[in-house]
């Protein structure tokens, strides 16, 4: 792997408020897909429908969102980032409305889908303003903020969702999601510059941006250290899916406990992005992806214990899922700004693609988690999520390990 550190001084994006600004949007999404996972089993419970298929709420939104990202990163090339973004926002704030006034699961789904679309927009478009006005260091920097403050807000968001579910029930967790997104339109609005200016544009062509995303899915230095992130990104889909039945329906915690206990989460992501930073300053890129897999490995041997039944109990299941954290941070940032590097010219369909991409994954491991569960409704929850994420850790650790030798 290049162990090459573009270390350019005063870009656009090297400033602390377009840092800040930048975390801010990202949280949009992030708080969108945990905010109501309190009040799932609520939901289920009001609407009377089970777990699996309480789960595909999850599941249509990494679909949905998965399905549109690549034409926001078309649009973006073509348009500039700003108008996207702010695009986004505005359906996502009228999913949320939708959400919040549904009195049915079909209108629930219905929100969640408008929803999705407008989040779509968001992350590969932010990607791609990353790319185009920061450093790579600062790319590596803010996309390992970006993927710790989403665990921070895997916690803070159920912690939210939970006070609002007990005191306002279920419909004011979509409320707030309305609210907080209507503050972050106003400030990008006011105060984002726009970082693709006219010049560097690319008018709207899908079959050319058909075959750009076809010669990255074949460039090895695309998805080849883009796919441990990818396996990841399914254990997250796998994850929300089912840890508020594990947490709650298994060791009965309730809605503010539940958010709370997410807390290892960010404990492993801060704890991984920092020795990742560390390994990248100190030695390369290859050294952050050996010893991420190394640790990847270790967390597959975990999570078969708790198949296998030799570990069992809430604060094992919340050490091991705080470890795999940790591989995350780890080996996450440096993926995704690695993949997003070796396509600089594109980068908007480069971090779509991205996007669309990690996103599809999420969205198979809710569905596999949800299929599971329905077929054997004998085993639980928690192990059902295990088997799933010892799986996925050991196509994590084996390609990143495959990134190394291929890119010697």
């Amino acid at each position: 792997m290049s162990t090459e550190i573009n270390s350019e001084k005063n870009m656009l994006g090297d400033t602390v408020f377009f840092a800040f600004l930048v975390l801010f949007i990202g949280s949009i999404v992030r708080i969108g897909a945990s905010i109501y996972l309190p009040a799932m089993p609520l939901i289920a419970e009001e609407m009377h429908i089970s777990t699996a298929k309480m789960s595909n709420t999850l599941t249509v939104y990494f679909v949905v969102f998965a399905f549109f990202t690549l034409l926001a990163g078309i649009l973006s090339d073509a348009y500039g980032r700003k108008r996207i973004l702010m695009s986004g926002m505005f359906f996502f704030i009228a999913g949320s409305m939708v959400c919040a006034l549904s009195d049915s699961y079909e209108i629930l789904m219905t929100g969640r889908i408008i929803q999705a679309f407008g989040a779509s927009m968001v992350p590969g478009t932010l990607m791609a303003m990353i790319r185009d006005a920061c450093s790579d260091m600062k790319v590596v920097s803010l996309m390992g903020w970006l993927t710790v403050l989403g665990g921070l807000f895997l916690v803070a968001a159920p912690m939210i969702g939970g006070v609002l579910t007990q005191l306002f029930g279920w419909s004011s967790n979509f409320w707030f999601l309305a609210i907080f997104t209507l503050f972050v339109f106003v400030l990008t609005f006011m105060r984002m510059d726009e970082t693709h200016p006219n010049h560097a544009r690319n008018p709207v062509n899908i079959m050319r941006t058909l075959r750009i995303s076809l010669t990255m899915l074949r460039s090895s230095s695309f998805i080849l250290v883009l796919l441990p992130v990818i396996a990841f990104y399914a254990i997250q889909g796998a994850f929300l899916a089912s840890v508020p039945f594990i947490l709650m329906g298994e060791y009965g915690l309730d809605p503010v406990l539940f958010g709370i206990s997410n807390i290892n989460i960010v404990i492993g992501l801060f704890g991984g992005r920092y020795l990742g930073m560390y390994l990248l300053k100190k030695y390369d890129s290859a050294a952050v992806y050996r010893y991420g897999a190394y640790l990847a490995f270790f967390v597959v041997f975990l999570f078969l214990m708790i198949v296998f039944g030799v570990f069992s109990g809430l604060w094992s299941f919340l050490i091991i899922s705080g470890i795999f954290a940790s591989a995350f941070g780890m080996l996450a940032p440096l993926g995704m700004k690695s993949s997003l590097s070796a396509f600089r010219e594109v980068s908007g369909v480069a971090a779509a693609l991205q996007s669309t991409t990690l996103f599809s994954a999420s969205a198979i491991g809710s569905a596999v988690v949800g299929i599971l569960i329905h077929q054997f409704p004998a085993l639980s929850v928690e192990v059902v999520f295990a088997m799933v994420s010892a799986a996925l850790c050991f196509i994590a650790a084996a390609t990143a390990l495959k990134g190394i030798s291929n890119n010697r």
